[in-house]
């Protein structure tokens, strides 16, 4: 018995631990980092980083083309309407990776890199403010984040001409993650509507999602965003292959026999970025610094600087000789590497 006790509390002692960590990185004041980014007289990008503590620091710079910055985001939560996802493996004493909490920590972890224009939208509500954007012609500035594994029937109901296709061709960016990509469809009472055709919808007709629950797999290779965004998520299930794609896509992550953990492609004026996976903690830091960094379909490496800043400032320059004229840039830096603390994204058109 005293045996057992012992256990017991050793194993609260090391729970409330690691909580204590993970608040302790969460609600860091952000006065003990700063981070200060312009383009000088020659082009180039100059930055100045400031750290209380000590941290591993990355300055990542994209070339993303045409592709405009998004400046508002919304995510869609609706406790009313159906969701089709597994329950995802937790290790004992954790929290329940439900989609509430998975919202919860997203919205925290794009809060410290920076994002801070975010509306959690229910059915009804994402609806309006989608035709909104689609009226006001505001979509190309608009993000969507859905991780319930279904579109709501507000937005999809397995049909070329639903909303979400306009928004999308009109400048909109999709972010899914969860399940695959418009398969499902929910209805207000929590019933699911399965799409015969979500292929034709989503993939250009193409059988392309992956059912592998693999996880040992190698980095893409055709660019280091694997490496200079910190990527975690080495699952390719639900995601998708886009070799066959008549659109400009980019692969960023891991991957497996063509299948990516996140792949960005072009619809229209927009963006998809489908990200493979059951809802999970790599999964999401994923989403955040794809979200946080400004990736786009289009997006290639012009810049990158990585060092550490120890209870000082540390300044530098990215060589801008080949930044391309007219074409949008964003430099993201962020701290703390696989474990980031601080965040921050500078857009500028060169």
């Amino acid at each position: 018995m005293r045996s057992n006790t012992v256990l017991t509390v050793i194993f609260v002692v090391i729970v409330a631990a690691v909580l204590i960590g993970e608040a302790y990185v969460y609600t860091l004041d952000n006065g003990r980092h700063s981070s200060e980014m312009a383009i000088n007289g020659d082009g180039d990008l100059e930055f100045s980083l400031t750290s209380k503590g000590s941290e591993q620091y990355s300055v990542v710079v994209s070339d993303n083309g045409n592709f405009e910055r998004i400046e508002k985001y919304y995510i869609y939560y609706d406790a009313d309407y159906g969701s089709v996802l597994e329950r995802p493996w937790v290790p004992i004493g954790a929290k329940e990776l439900t989609q509430e909490y998975y919202i919860s920590q997203l919205v925290t972890m794009l809060n410290i890199r920076g994002v801070c224009g975010i509306e959690i939208l229910n059915a009804a509500d994402l609806k309006i403010a989608m035709e909104k954007d689609v009226a006001d012609g505001t979509c190309t500035s608009r993000g969507l984040a859905v991780l319930s594994g279904a579109l709501p029937d507000t937005i999809y109901g397995g049909a070329a001409g639903d909303l979400i296709f306009g928004w999308i061709e009109d400048g909109g960016s999709l972010y899914w993650a969860g399940n695959v990509l418009g398969k499902y469809y929910a209805t207000a009472g929590k019933a699911i509507v399965e799409v015969t055709g979500y292929e034709a919808l989503f993939f250009f007709g193409l059988s392309c999602v992956s059912d592998d629950d693999d996880r040992e797999l190698s980095d893409i290779t055709s660019n280091s965003y694997r490496s200079s965004l910190s990527m975690m998520n080495n699952s390719i299930r639900y995601g998708i292959d886009p070799s066959g794609f008549p659109v400009v896509n980019l692969t960023v992550g891991y991957t497996k026999d063509g299948y990516c953990s996140s792949v960005l492609y072009e619809r229209g004026s927009g963006m998809i970025c489908v990200l493979a996976g059951d809802l999970s903690n790599n999964q999401r830091h994923d989403l955040a610094q794809i979200m946080a960094s400004g990736l786009s379909p289009y997006s290639a490496e012009a810049g990158y600087a990585e060092g550490e800043v120890k209870r000082n400032t540390v300044k530098g320059t990215i060589d801008g000789s080949s930044f391309v004229t007219g074409n949008n840039y964003t430099a993201y830096v962020y701290y703390g590497g696989y474990f980031t603390v601080y965040g921050k994204t500078a857009g500028w058109t060169q």
